[in-house]
């Protein structure tokens, strides 16, 4: 009997300790399971804080690709402008140019054409070949007007008068031509 004692005693002695490595087990099992969930946990929250920087990314990526895009269609325009407005103003340029050599040309034609007549006229007082006697516009003008002729000239003035007001005009013309195309620069 006392066999069968130590016999059952062995085997409770056995059966405890096989409980209690089950429930070593066990407790280290629930705290592997609670660190691999709190793991997954953490991990699950990363992957969704990376998917929401990805999304944010993309979405700022697709709409940097459409700012570049409207960039660069500003750019070309902005270029096609430039071009055009480079060769209009090439053109004001020659034209501009061609009139400042136009109105240098015509002063000094107007003031050959002037010296000619101030000469002539000089000459011309001098001259007695084909005087005529003076008659006042009065005695010339014919019967069918009220007034004598005073010419198509303002205040009765000259040819040579008229002739230094062109002058004038195409120096000013120069002047102003001239300005302008130093102030386009």
């Amino acid at each position: 009997f006392a066999k069968v004692k130590k016999m059952i005693k062995d085997l409770i002695v056995k059966l405890m300790e096989q409980a209690n490595r089950e429930a070593d087990h066990k407790a280290y099992c629930n705290t592997e399971l609670a660190t691999n969930k709190q793991t997954r946990e953490i991990k699950q929250s990363e992957v969704e804080e990376l998917t929401a920087s990805v999304e944010k990314n993309t979405a700022l990526s697709t709409q940097l690709a459409q700012e570049i895009t409207e960039l660069s269609d500003a750019m070309a325009q902005i270029r096609k402008e430039q071009a055009e407005a480079t060769a209009m103003r090439t053109q004001e340029k020659a034209t501009n140019a061609q009139t400042v050599a136009d109105a240098k040309a015509a002063q000094v034609a107007v003031e050959q054409a002037m010296a000619i007549l101030k000469d002539f006229y000089a000459k011309s007082a001098q001259a007695t070949a084909l005087t005529q006697t003076r008659q006042t516009p009065a005695e010339d003008a014919p019967e069918t007007f009220d007034a004598p002729y005073k010419g198509l000239l303002p205040e009765g003035g000259s040819v040579v008068d008229f002739l230094e007001v062109i002058l004038t005009d195409f120096a000013r013309l120069e002047s102003e031509t001239s300005s302008a195309e130093a102030a386009e620069q």
